[in-house]
Order: C-alpha cells, then sequence, then structure tokens
C-alpha cells in the first residue's frame, strides 16, 4: 500500500496546478496493487505482482470539461497530466448540461474493508488453495484451470468544491474451472477477507459438476422451465442494470424503465438493490466524483423505484446523484457496482421440484446484447446443462444458445433462492444473488459440447 498520506500529497500538487480564474478540478489518485496465481492442467504455471498509481484530472473551464490520466506520482507527471486536462477543456464545446463538479462532501473510511489475510497473503497462501482445487480435480480424473487473485486498491479523491475522500480495500478470489473428455464444471468464491475463501467448497462444487455433467446428449430446441444458479443470474441482473435501471438509459429513451418509475414491471419476488456499503462485500463508501454511496433500492417487489444517476445525467434529470459515477475517461453511465437480489423462501431443491420439465443452468457464457430497450440478450450455457423431469435432475445436456428479453424472463419468476453467493466478475462489480426459477426461457441454438 502506498497510503493515504503520499495519496494525499499527489493529489493536493495536482489541485494546486489546476488553480486558475474560472476554473474547477477534480483530481483521483487510485493505487492497485494485486497478485494473481493462475493455473491450468493442474498445475500453477504462473505468478504475478502488479503495482500500479494512475492520477485522473478533470478540469472545467464554465461549462468546458476536459479529463486525462496518467501513471506515477513525480512532479512532472503530475503537471503535465493537469496540463493536458487544461487543454482538452479549452477545446470542448460547452455543455449545457454541466452545473460544476459536485460538493463539498466528506467520506469517512469504511471499518472491515481492509483485510489484514489479504494484505498478507503470499504466493504460497494462495498456491494452497489452488492445490485444494487440483488434488479434488485430478482425484476424479479431471483437469482444473483458473485463478487465485489478492489485491488491495487504494482512492484518494479531492476536488475544487471541498469535497474529500479516502478509501482503502482488500478483494480476495478463487476461480475454478474443473475439465474433463465430455464436460465442465465451475465455481468461484471471494470477497474482503482472504481467510473466507472456502478452497474446499470451489474444488467440490466445480468437481461434482463436472462429473455429473459427462456424456451431454443432444436436446430438442424451444422454451424450457429453467432454474439458473447465481453465476446465471448474475448475468440478468447486470444487463437489467446496464441497460436499464440507469440514467442515462432513461434519458436517452433505451431504458425499460423510461417513463415507469413506478410501476410493476418484474415479478414481485423479484428486490433488487444497490449495496456498496454492505460488510460483507465488496465496499465503496464514495464514487468516481466524491459522492458518498449508499443503500439504493432499485427494484422493490417488482416495482422500479429508482435508477442510478452520477452528477451530470442527474442535472440533465432535474435530480440529484445517487453516487454512481465511474472513474476514469471512459463514459458508459452511472451504473450499479454492487447489486444485490434479496433471498426467497426457496431452498435450490424446492426450486428444482418446482420444475416439471426444463433445464438446470449453471452460468451463461459470451453474452452480448441484441436489444436495449428489452434487454434481450443472446448467449450460450456453459459449464453443464442439465435436463430437470418432475422435479428431479434426470440427465445432462449439451450447451444451448438463447436469445431470451431479461425484462420479461424476470417477469416470470417461478421462485427465488434462499441462500445467495457473492458472484460477478474479476474488475470489482460483484453482484450477491440466489438461484432463480423462471418460466419459458427461449432457446435457440445447440452446441457440439
Amino acid at each position: 500500500m502506498i497510503g493515504e498520506q503520499e495519496l494525499r500529497r499527489a493529489a493536493e500538487a495536482a489541485l494546486r496546478a489546476a488553480e486558475g480564474e474560472g476554473r474547477q478540478a477534480e483530481v483521483a489518485v487510485v493505487a492497485n496493487d494485486s497478485q494473481l496465481t493462475r493455473y491450468a492442467n493442474n498445475e500453477i504455471h504462473q505468478h504475478v505482482a502488479e503495482r500500479d498509481v494512475e492520477v485522473h484530472v478533470r478540469i472545467a473551464i464554465g461549462k468546458r470539461v476536459g479529463q486525462a490520466a496518467a501513471n506515477g506520482l513525480t512532479e512532472a507527471g503530475i503537471k503535465n497530466v493537469v496540463e493536458r486536462a487544461t487543454t482538452i477543456a479549452r477545446l470542448q464545446r460547452e455543455n449545457p448540461d454541466f452545473l460544476g463538479f459536485p460538493g463539498p462532501f466528506t467520506t469517512e473510511p469504511m471499518p472491515g474493508a481492509l483485510a489484514a489475510s489479504t494484505l498478507d497473503a503470499t504466493p504460497e497462501t494462495r498456491a494452497e488453495l489452488v492445490a485444494t482445487v487440483c488434488r479434488r480435480a485430478a482425484g476424479a480424473g479431471f483437469t482444473a484451470a483458473g485463478h487465485c487473485s489478492t489485491a488491495v486498491r487504494e482512492l484518494l479523491l479531492l476536488n475544487s468544491e471541498g469535497s474529500c475522500g479516502y478509501h482503502a480495500g482488500t478483494h480476495a478470489r478463487l476461480q475454478a474451472v474443473v475439465i474433463g473428455e465430455t464436460s465442465s464444471g465451475y465455481s468461484l468464491r471471494q470477497g474482503a477477507d482472504f481467510r473466507t475463501i472456502d478452497a474446499e467448497a470451489v474444488a467440490a462444487e466445480a468437481t461434482d459438476k463436472a462429473e455429473r455433467g459427462r456424456d451431454p446428449e443432444d436436446l430438442e430446441l424451444g422454451e424450457y422451465d429453467v432454474v439458473l444458479e447465481p453465476y446465471a443470474v448474475e448475468d440478468l441482473l447486470d444487463f437489467i442494470a446496464r441497460l436499464g435501471l440507469q440514467g442515462r438509459a432513461v434519458l436517452e429513451k433505451t431504458s425499460f424503465a423510461t417513463g415507469n418509475i413506478g410501476e410493476r414491471l418484474l415479478n414481485e419476488q423479484i428486490s433488487l438493490v444497490d449495496d456498496p456499503l454492505d460488510p460483507h462485500g465488496i465496499v465503496r463508501p464514495f464514487d468516481g466524483e466524491g459522492v458518498p454511496k449508499r443503500l439504493l433500492t432499485l427494484v422493490d417487489q417488482g416495482v422500479v423505484e429508482a435508477v442510478t444517476y452520477d452528477s451530470l445525467t442527474a442535472a440533465k434529470a432535474g435530480t440529484y446523484s445517487t453516487g454512481h459515477a465511474l472513474l476514469g475517461a471512459g463514459y458508459f453511465g452511472p451504473v450499479a457496482t454492487n447489486l444485490r437480489l434479496e433471498n426467497g423462501t426457496l431452498t435450490r431443491e424446492q426450486l428444482i421440484g418446482r420444475i416439471e420439465r426444463g433445464l438446470l443452468v449453471t452460468r451463461f457464457w459470451y453474452t452480448r446484447p441484441v436489444h436495449p430497450l428489452t434487454v434481450t440478450v443472446t448467449g450460450m450455457t456453459r459449464d453443464s446443462t442439465f435436463l430437470i423431469e418432475r422435479g428431479e435432475i434426470t440427465r445432462p445436456v449439451k450447451n444451448l444458445r438463447f436469445t431470451q428479453s431479461y425484462v420479461q424472463a424476470l417477469k416470470h419468476v417461478i421462485g427465488v433462492g434462499s441462500e445467495s453467493l457473492l458472484v460477478g466478475d474479476s474488475y470489482g462489480a460483484p453482484v450477491r444473488t440466489p438461484a432463480v426459477a423462471i418460466r419459458a426461457f427461449t432457446f435457440t441454438g445447440k452446441s457440439e459440447y
């Protein structure tokens, strides 16, 4: 870790360099210290470690905004990135929706976000978790591949309006794909604390799924009731939030929620929140503009209650930022980064028991949007899919391609599971979700595997 004092020194130097009449400035300094252990064919083949620090600067001259970023904390580098952001601002057209950088806000560090076990993790301790997975896979005649990672991220943000925030948080993750000649299985565990990563559970889940998925059979195409494991549900929630439940999409009228806030658009069993302060997740106390984050209810029992905003989209919509600005030059709109689907009352076995004839899906792969307004997505099932008949899993089937409106899928919910899992990608956007049973999911293509 670099530490708050050093990051603050760099940010204050950038603010001083940006001073000028009629200007506003925002400076974010991000430090990442990450370590990764990769494995394949039941062997570790790489340990890598990376330490990086970035300085992000936004300069506003009236309603002209420029932004630039650079690596390193040298005096010359900081001066250069401020000059580039200033030059870009002078060349920009005026943005009539820009009302200035938000603030002043002050955010206190969150307890529990920084886990000593993650900071102290070594290649040897990560290798122990990997070995647990590889032994289980090899013992069943499979090969395992994946990664085990530990990281700490620091963010310090200052702006000329008086906003100030510093946060340091850790992230540990163990992922496994267990592979055989005709099947595969998947598992993932992650969180802030390395000690909580259950390698035995990862090994058992991925290996058991691969064992049960051997020699899959063809299945005719069509609509099937499905039980989606948390890894598959995550894809639904992520697309729903990114394409529909965010302010830019609503303003551009590409969201299913446009004009429908306060209406029941999903099944009443669906309650979806964004909870960046959840101590059992990956905590984020403020966003990329320094706006404090809070629990935001997006969907309450099927009723769309809110969408996410940053300061720019909020100004255009005549409302307030919800603390969902992203950091950096790329602009993808204000998206939720800590989604949680609230648990239901049914066990996994009870969800399966409610399916007369359908499929159990482990996860989705290579999903891409087809139509943003309906959140129609196409993709493939992966890592073992199973036929359910009369409430019981009967046999594995080959992977299938689906083309399905995720909005319609979440309208036709059969049941929601009672136990959740922290899933999601490795780029800092975890999702906590249980399994979900859905009626009439549309499968449109087949796979040879």
